[in-house]
């Protein structure tokens, strides 16, 4: 199984021919790219150099080659690498993949390139090959370095800054060390609900997520850290590591457990607590049906769609807690709580009887 859990194991030997070219130049070369290699719990390949981590699928080891030099780590398909060096004379082809360390903004016209993250002295990211590296004259050598060109976006996925890296200045986080450390409930005291929201998301984007609102994909794509390569659909939140997974636990409980509407003016809702409360039958009597679709509207409003009802667009409009940002088309209602899930089907249920 391809996943990576990111707690170390017993160190295996890695089945990876690997060349190294260290230049004795400072953190830059001896250090930065010097490794250890373990495997997770599911067999993938955990390689840790000094403040990035690569993941490679299991059945990577003895197919691939690592060669280091000064400023980067390249990974090469062995055999697509071996038969181009045999017929060219020199070392030719089989690339998959570069990690790179920069200090300049030397890479934003690569054609294919992904930031992995950086720190406060220069930026790692990678960059991959526009062209066929494979060896094609040679059936099972070509289908194998198709194979591992299949996993190339599991594997982008899984390129991740290090815990042993720590900043000085992050002002493009919400929280820096999210994926990192542990946060608390306190962490949180004070925020918005879209604020935490924005957090969780953060998360997500560290792991090169795309996202289906335009205003949340707006917001990260300003963002010099973020590269985003993965469609929504296609994310696996199996690459979340402990600190992440429990982070976004505790955040999304803090959603459903908190009235962040409890400083605002409560009659400027039809249920103050919808997002915040489980509902019950009671707190629904004497509602018409048409209160009662307002009410479900409502709990959409909080998550900024639009509508396409004038007279309901309107309503909301003229709340001072309403933002509407997202058409009622491009709403997406995987955004609400499993408060306000339950809410909404008993308020379902309830109009049913009223209509």
């Amino acid at each position: 199984m391809k996943k990576n859990y990111f707690l170390r194991t017993i160190i295996f030997s890695l089945a990876l021919c690997m060349t190294t070219l260290f230049s004795m130049t400072a953190m830059a070369a001896s250090a930065r790219w010097e490794s250890s290699t373990s495997r997770d719990e599911y067999n993938n390949i955990c390689i840790d150099f000094a403040e990035v981590q690569v993941v490679l699928p299991s059945d990577w080891g003895g197919k691939v080659q690592m060669n280091i030099s000064t400023d980067s780590v390249s990974f090469y398909h062995i055999a697509s690498r071996d038969a181009l060096t045999d017929l060219y004379g020199y070392a030719n082809g089989g690339h998959l993949f570069t990690i790179c360390y920069t200090e300049e903004d030397d890479y934003s016209d690569l054609p294919s390139y992904m930031v992995i993250g950086s720190t406060t002295e220069g930026t790692y990211y990678a960059w991959f090959p526009t062209d066929v590296q494979a060896y094609t004259d040679d059936l099972s050598i070509s289908n194998e370095y198709t194979s591992l060109y299949n996993d190339m976006d599991w594997v982008k996925a899984n390129m991740t800054l290090t815990i042993d890296v720590i900043l000085t200045e992050y002002p493009e986080y919400i929280f820096p060390e999210s994926s990192t450390s542990y946060l608390s409930e306190s962490d949180l005291a004070g925020m918005t609900a879209d604020e935490v929201q924005m957090a969780i998301n953060e998360i997500y984007a560290r792991h090169h997520r795309k996202f289906l609102k335009d205003d949340v994909q707006a917001y990260f794509d300003a963002k010099s850290w973020y590269s985003g390569t993965i469609e929504a659909d296609d994310f696996d939140i199996s690459v979340m590591n402990i600190y992440e997974s429990a982070n976004i636990n505790l955040m999304v409980n803090y959603l459903d457990t908190h009235d962040f509407n409890a400083d605002g003016d409560d009659d400027e809702y039809i249920l103050p607590q919808s997002s915040t409360t489980y509902l019950t039958a009671s707190d629904l009597a004497g509602m018409t049906a048409d209160e009662l679709q307002m009410a479900i509207n409502e709990i959409y409003a909080r998550h900024h769609r639009r509508f396409n009802t004038a007279s309901i667009q309107a309503y909301f409009d003229s709340r001072s807690w309403y933002s509407g940002t997202i058409e009622a088309d491009d709403f997406d209602v995987s955004v609400l709580s499993q408060i306000e899930n339950a809410n909404i089907t008993l308020m379902l249920e309830v109009k049913a009887t009223r209509s």
